[in-house]
């Protein structure tokens, strides 16, 4: 029964809208109103301008974060874990990320799980997103583009996670190494509205 309730309250805490909270409390507007209409701290920023922009983001990132890192760090030993066993971490760590996607405060639309998602891995395997989060600047700061950065972090995550353990990344940290391809997956889920933009943007400038 704990393992249950400790996998609710993952989701529950998951899916609080930061984003919408802060957005609306300090500039009096609904963040789905604005930009993309996502729920998150990239769009919410849009609302901002100057160093407030910037500010907006990074603490609305921290808290989406942490979203996902407490309860993958820390529910596996305030509750029983049952029959979950090691793999309870990953599974607390993954409801928290489908309360941010699917938030039941939003009517099941949240945002994209970016910095959720890095929460949970910042619990599970800190090397992997260090490796990820390094991949991700690189590609935004050559593109630009927060889409490409996060699609070129996911991809990155099962990458590392298999390559510093490959003795065991099957084994007895095969839970982390699904995990992590479950992310990258995700991620281009959630971002599947700006590929397909994108895929038509160099479809029409071959085309020119």
């Amino acid at each position: 029964m704990t393992t249950w309730i400790a996998c609710a309250l993952a989701y529950l805490l998951g899916g609080i809208p930061f984003a919408l909270v802060i957005v609306r409390a300090l500039a009096g507007v609904d963040v789905r109103t604005i930009g993309s209409g996502n729920v998150g701290a990239t769009n919410a920023a849009r609302a901002f301008t100057g160093k407030t922009k910037i500010a907006v983001f990074v603490l609305i990132y921290v808290l989406d974060f942490t979203k996902g890192f407490v309860p993958t760090a820390w529910f596996a030993t305030w509750f029983a874990a049952g029959t979950l066993g090691n793999a309870a971490p990953v599974v607390f760590g993954a409801c928290a990320i489908v309360g941010h996607v699917l938030t039941p405060f939003l009517h099941f639309k949240g945002g994209k799980g970016v910095a959720t998602s890095c929460g949970v891995v910042a619990a599970l395997d800190w090397v992997a997103l260090v490796a990820a989060l390094l991949v991700f600047l690189l590609v935004f700061l050559g593109t630009k583009k927060v889409f490409l950065g996060s699609l070129a972090l996911g991809l990155t995550l099962p990458v590392v996670a298999i390559l510093q353990a490959p003795g065991t990344a099957f084994g007895a940290r095969l839970p982390v190494t699904v995990f992590c391809f479950a992310i990258a997956a995700l991620l281009f889920w959630t971002h599947r509205s700006n590929i397909r933009k994108a895929l038509a943007s160099a479809r029409a400038g071959g085309a020119a």
